[in-house]
């Protein structure tokens, strides 16, 4: 570390930077001595000051008392009790009541108790950045610890289990005061449930000649649930996401009917990437509130082709939900029958959310802009939500049935490595490709964002099938995870439990 030097006599060093110190020559003439003051007369004058600085600190003190002490405001007693799971730290109890990895608000000053269970039969524990607050020791089943603080310092910490891999589902944040706001309140919703239905769409044409035929979209922004607890507003094709499945033939003529709802603040449109024409479509489309659109093109190509809004930021209009599959049978369609069974279908359809907080936080979520630009998702789901898929919206099926997933990337920007657990894919057309033949036998597919593929394959076994983005902390951390139930007799012959 570099300074002036003290003595101007010090010569010969050098800074880093190679610029010498000042040498004696470059400070100019020390002052004339000033006369000395005779050794009576100086103590003398020490003695008088001495004398007089007392008498102004005695009065002083009587004119105003003693400085008083300052004590610090006390705060409020504060508990939250959590419980441990792998999948993440439960609430219980008050706000936090059954959310997982929920957020501790407290003010400073308060008296923070956090009590913490084990609620598996390996070890987890719970620590606090910035307050190095520690629970251990807890090695088995309902195991419990509790940590008592003074919430002295404000910001926000984050809270986590700090066994190796643990933290990337078991983390959550303490704030204390308001220096780092959260999310404002969830919002009431507009739609009960934003994830399309993955047994909703139309069957085999079953029909040889061309037609005509009108598709119906209406662009509605509405707020609904990403996951339990937390809302977000998003940009839609009537009302799910991913939009509706259309099913068309080759050489059908196709007349789309667009619509920008009226309560809408943005402008909305739509590209189809089946269609031959500039932009898909998105000119002739483009509707402000309120407006009504339509044109018509040829289907001239078959294939699985995915549609999305085209509008300005057109990352933002995806990423907010405005994304869908369309279909162009070839002709003679797909097979439709296995085994002398309907093969059962279903669509998924898997994109990227940018939130303001990550995926966990309670409250009313806002789009980010700058995460988009960085593509860095606080969510990755199938069909619009975290872990859509799942609970009552899972996929169901029975041993000896084939099914088919139109599966597709609205994105807008990850590549998705699709796969099913405990499953091979018979068939599988890559990249929508319906007109040459499958490939075969394959255990997990890369879908771009904006692409599409068709996978088949045969149930033989029951049990729950795990439908992941390989790439697995989306499906673990982020959402991209789903669940098919089969149900039938065992085949301890392929599989034995």
């Amino acid at each position: 570390m570099t300074r002036e030097p003290r003595d101007p006599n010090e010569v010969g060093i050098e800074y880093p930077n190679g610029r010498k110190l000042r040498t004696s020559a470059d400070y100019p003439p020390p002052r004339m001595a000033r006369p000395r003051v005779g050794g009576v007369a100086l103590a003398t004058a020490l003695a008088v000051g001495i004398v007089l600085g007392a008498v102004a600190l005695g009065a002083g003190y009587w004119l105003r008392g003693p400085s008083p002490t300052v004590t610090p405001p006390e705060g409020n007693e504060v508990s939250f009790t959590l419980t441990e799971f792998i999948t993440g730290f439960v609430g219980s109890g008050g706000a936090i009541d059954g959310v997982t990895n929920p957020t501790l608000r407290v003010n400073r000053s308060d008296r923070v108790t956090i009590t913490v269970t084990n609620g598996q039969s390996f070890e987890h524990d719970f620590f606090i950045e910035g307050y190095l607050k520690h629970i251990t020791g807890l090695t088995s089943i309902n195991a419990r610890g509790s940590v008592t603080f003074v919430a002295d310092r404000e910001g926000t910490f984050a809270y986590y289990c700090t066994i190796p891999g643990h933290r990337a589902s078991m983390e959550g944040q303490f704030i204390v005061g308001t220096s780092e706001p959260g999310p404002e309140p969830a919002r009431p919703v507009q739609v009960s449930n934003i994830a399309k239905n993955a047994t909703h769409l139309p069957p085999p044409l079953n029909r040889t000649t061309p037609t005509i035929v009108d598709l119906y979209l209406e662009a509605h922004e509405v707020v609904a649930e990403i996951e339990s607890g937390t809302t977000f507003t998003y940009w839609t094709f009537n009302e799910t996401v991913p939009g509706p499945f259309f099913r068309v033939l080759v050489n059908d003529t196709v007349f789309v009917h667009f619509r920008n709802n009226a309560e809408s603040k943005q402008p909305h449109s739509v590209d189809f990437h089946a269609v031959t024409g500039p932009g898909g479509g998105k000119a002739a489309s483009e509707a402000v509130p309120g407006e009504e659109t339509d044109f018509t093109f040829k289907a001239i190509t078959p294939g699985l082709f995915v549609y999305h809004c085209a509008s300005d930021h057109i990352p933002s209009h995806i990423a907010m939900g405005m994304y869908g599959l369309i279909l162009v049978e070839p002709d003679g369609g797909l097979p439709a029958m296995a085994d002398g069974r309907p093969i059962r279908e279903f669509y998924v359809v898997q994109g990227d959310l940018y939130t303001k907080w990550a995926a966990g936080t309670q409250g009313h979520q806002e789009h980010d802009e700058a995460k988009l630009l960085e593509e860095d998702p606080s969510y990755v789901v199938f069909n619009g939500k975290w872990r859509a898929l799942t609970g009552t919206g899972k996929l169901n099926a029975s041993v000896n049935d084939t099914v088919r997933i139109f599966f597709g990337v609205g994105g807008p920007n990850l590549i998705s490595s699709f796969h099913v657990i405990g499953e091979m894919f018979d068939r599988v057309y890559s990249l929508g490709d319906v007109l040459s033949p499958p490939q075969q036998m394959v255990q997990t597919i890369l879908v771009p964002p904006g692409g599409a593929a068709i996978v088949d394959f045969k149930l033989e076994v029951p049990g729950d099938y795990l439908l992941v983005d390989h790439a697995l902390s989306r499906a673990i951390d982020k959402g991209a995870l789903g669940i098919l139930t089969v149900t039938g007799p065992p085949n301890p012959s392929i599989f034995n439990p």
